[in-house]
């Protein structure tokens, strides 16, 4: 699916469920990473800094995972987790009124979400 504002909310619900279903249920991080895939080329092309970071963040996490960097892994998911949840705060500021309808609450699962993978891959080490 390709990513654009139209399906923002969407997408971040399918994020969540994907994550929420590796974490709790133990399946395959892969289809987590899937939709991670989706989110980097759209968070690098913003035309917003915090946002172009955060997809770098997220190509990062991945060679982490990829290479068994549970310890780099870990501080990278509390931060990105952070982060998320600090934009859900500012959801107007990049989203607009018009865009807002629920997206606030699926960034904030997101960032919960997040630092949740990452006390799990903390405790993991």
């Amino acid at each position: 699916m390709a990513l654009n504002t139209d399906n923002l909310n969407d997408h971040l619900y399918a994020t969540n469920l994907a994550i929420s279903d590796t974490i709790n249920n133990s399946r395959d991080p892969q289809v987590a990473f899937d939709y991670f895939d989706s989110w980097i080329p759209f968070l690098q092309n913003s035309n917003i800094a915090a946002l172009t970071a955060m997809g770098s963040d997220l190509q990062q996490l991945r060679d982490y995972i990829r290479n068994g960097d549970q310890a780099n892994a870990h501080t990278l998911l509390q931060r990105l987790g952070e982060q998320t949840s600090r934009a859900a705060s500012n959801i107007h500021t990049w989203a607009g009124d018009h865009l807002h309808n629920g997206i606030g609450d699926q960034l904030r699962h997101l960032g919960q979400l997040l630092v949740v993978a990452a006390g799990n891959t903390k405790a993991a080490l």
